[in-house]
């Protein structure tokens, strides 16, 4: 609580010294909880948990660490680590470049929008509302998990014959937007590599149709 305490005594000190109008340094505080050792203990040296990152991070890359930090863990509580997390993270990301790089080379202007349609568009519709009130409130392992369900989603829609690839394109678009935040340099990379010149940081969130 140091920290809290200093910020609360140099903001009072500061309002009651006429410097500033408020006298309270945060509106809101939200505290990130802490990552333990494998055993569930706080890191220590002396305790030999300590993990090196560097390690995953050569092997894995730094956007395989972030997804499981976001997604191992409530930000809020924290919780053990658990290196076979960021193996899982790999295959997610190497899930979600295989359908990407299917949208590549598609064309096509069909304008069907059947029960398929339907389903792929509710999928993406929903994963954007969801995610943008996830992020919101600091729950990035449930947005994580709804990125998740999208690329299901999508795959679906690919298996069941991709009858409406300007639907499928934009959804894939919109899923590399979402993931941008969790996976910086990888959603950049596909960004780039679907056509798009300009970063994919420098797009709008996507919109939702709550129709």
């Amino acid at each position: 609580t140091g920290h809290l305490l200093y910020a609360r005594f140099i903001t009072k000190f500061l309002h009651d010294n006429g410097y500033i109008n408020f006298d309270e340094p945060f509106a809101s505080l939200v505290h990130q909880g802490m990552i333990l050792g494998a055993d569930g203990q706080k890191m220590s040296k002396s305790k030999g948990n300590t993990v090196n990152l560097d390690n995953y991070v050569n092997h894995y890359g730094s956007d395989a660490l972030r997804l499981y930090l976001a997604f191992g863990f409530k930000f809020i509580e924290g919780g053990p680590w658990n290196g076979t997390g960021i193996k899982a993270m790999a295959k997610f990301m190497e899930r979600v470049e295989r359908i990407v790089l299917k949208a590549i080379n598609l064309q096509g202007e069909s304008k069907v929008y059947g029960e398929n349609e339907k389903e792929l568009d509710y999928a993406k519709n929903f994963a954007i509302k969801e995610i943008e009130k996830n992020l919101e409130n600091f729950e990035f392992n449930s947005a994580v998990a709804r990125i998740m369900e999208f690329v299901n989603a999508l795959y679906k829609y690919e298996q069941s014959g991709l009858e409406n690839i300007q639907l499928f394109k934009t959804s894939i678009n919109n899923l590399i937007v979402l993931l941008s935040p969790f996976a910086p340099h990888f959603a950049e990379e596909l960004f780039m590599q679907l056509g798009n010149q300009e970063s994919v940081h420098k797009q709008s969130f996507p919109t939702f149709d709550e129709s």
